[in-house]
This record gives structure tokens, sequence and C-alpha cells, in this order.
């Protein structure tokens, strides 16, 4: 998705190709700006090649394009909140080996025509939830093929119902549980500011599921997320080098090699980061040393 943090803590296998990741989290928390970012990154792994975004909100808009660095020539947005027209189109570009990635944002905005066409008196409950059963694993034997990258975007809601444990539920039925190779849950922290403007917000990141390991879904993974660009490379570096030991950190203060073995100093993150920002070949050099 962008993150480097990510990529190294999930040994990168966060994103699979040719398997579902979902990216859930309350309203407002980011996921369209982090299916962005993850579009990016599947345009600069295969250039010659298309992302295919499905826009059941209707929100992706040219500024969000420019600002997240994505090739608007090899991304195809599709708008449309008709869940039937969604699986057809998911269902025809899967079978495509021209496309890298489908991203479903979200599975909450889609409404099949069959319940619109009822009355408000008949029971309509569990009609999207089965379309999506359904069809979702035809989508995802074409995308295993193929070997594309499916992205489903999902909201939390609020279960009225339940007294004792966790009132969160996912809309669509059972795939959510069964379906995903990775499971991203994201919730909205506290703004980041230069001056007085915003320029993003932290984000913290559980790990709901992967089939690439086991993770504690109680864990929880801050990084900073920028409105400008996404997940800022030397910031997330940073913090790898620190935590692998790399370069160690005693107090405020943070030693390291450069290339010739001598040892250099800097006082407190945000110099050791601008000091990565200015010295591009210390920065290559101590990413090589990462385990």
């Amino acid at each position: 998705i962008g993150s480097a943090y990510l990529d190294y803590y999930m040994g990168y296998k966060m994103i699979p190709l040719g398997a579902m990741t979902l990216l859930t989290g309350w309203e407002g928390s980011g996921k369209t700006s982090i299916a962005l970012t993850t579009a990016r990154e599947l345009q600069k792994k295969f250039p010659e090649k298309t992302v295919v975004y499905l826009d059941g909100e209707q929100t992706v808009t040219d500024s969000h394009i420019q600002r997240f660095g994505l090739n608007k020539e090899k991304l195809i947005v599709y708008k449309d909140s008709v869940l039937e027209n969604m699986l057809d189109t998911a269902e025809a570009f899967s079978q495509s080996d021209e496309v890298s990635g489908i991203i479903i944002d979200s599975v909450k905005s889609f409404f099949s025509t069959v319940v619109e066409e009822k009355s408000a008196e008949d029971y309509t409950i569990g009609i999207e939830a089965k379309k999506l059963g359904t069809r979702f694993p035809i989508i995802h034997a074409n995308c295993a093929r193929r070997g594309t990258a499916l992205i489903v975007l999902n909201q939390w809601r609020e279960n009225p119902g339940v007294i004792h444990g966790d009132p969160k539920v996912l809309p669509g039925g059972q795939f959510n549980k069964y379906m995903p190779f990775t499971h991203l849950d994201f919730t909205k922290k506290e703004h980041l500011k230069e001056g007085k403007e915003v320029v993003g917000h932290k984000l913290d990141v559980r790990i709901r599921k992967s089939k690439a390991g086991a993770y504690d879904k109680k864990d929880i993974i801050t990084l900073n997320f920028y409105y400008n660009g996404g997940f800022n490379e030397i910031d997330e570096y940073a913090q790898i080098l620190i935590e692998t030991g790399v370069v160690k950190s005693s107090g405020a203060w943070i030693s390291f090699p450069n290339i010739d073995g001598e040892e250099v100093k800097v006082n407190g993150l945000t110099k050791f980061i601008e000091y990565l920002k200015e010295n591009a070949d210390i920065f290559e050099f101590l990413k090589s040393q990462l385990p």
C-alpha cells in the first residue's frame, strides 16, 4: 500500500498478487486514499498494465489522482452504485491479462436493483450478501489465475442486536471472513500539522488476518499518512532502522556509521530524518544493512 514500514513488518507479503486484500475502517479513516496509494504502487510494479478502480462512492477526482501520483492513462475509474453492474464489470476485467489490480470502493456503497424494486414490506435482508458471496469467488478465481491483485474496501457498521462482545459488523456477508488473504483495519487518529496547516493524520493499523503469517489482532502499528502523496518512505525507514538496531538510539541521540565506517551522531528523530533526506547515499547504505 506504499508503506515501507508495513511492507517490512509483513515480509513484503501485504498485498498479494492473485488474492484478495480487505481494507476496513470507520467512515473517514482514509481507506480511499490508501487504496489510491495501492493503485500507484501497482502502476510502479506493472507500468504496462492498467489498474481498475470501481468507485461506488463516486468520490475519486482528478485532484486525488494527481496528489497520489497516479498515471491517469493507466487507470480506469468506473463510477456506478448498482451492485450487479459492479460485479459484471469486475468479472469482465478479472479475465483480462492487461489488468494488474481491481479495487472495489466500497462494498457498502453498492445496492442491488432487486432491493430497489421491492417495497418496504418485502423481505430483502441477505440479497446483496448472497450476490457478493456467489460472484466474488468467480472474480477471485479469475484474479488468482492471472496474478491480479483484488482489493476490496468495506466500512464498519454498528450491530444494535449485540449486547455482549464486539458490536462492529461488516456489511456484505461471510465473504469478509473467509475470502481475504490479508485484512487490514485502519483507525484515523490525531492530525499532522506543519505550522497551522493540516497535512495528514496519524493512522493506527491492525492486521486482523494474514495467511502470510501469524499476527496478533490487538497489536497496533501507528503510521503517518500525508494528504499529498500518502506514506513517507524516509520517515518509515527511519523508524525501521531504529527498531532493528541498524542505528543506535540512546536517549535523544541517534548514532550510525557512514559508508566509510565513521560514526555519525544526530540529536533527535527529526534531525535523523533530515540527515537521511540530505544524504541519499547514506540512506541507501543503511537500508542495505537491514536484516
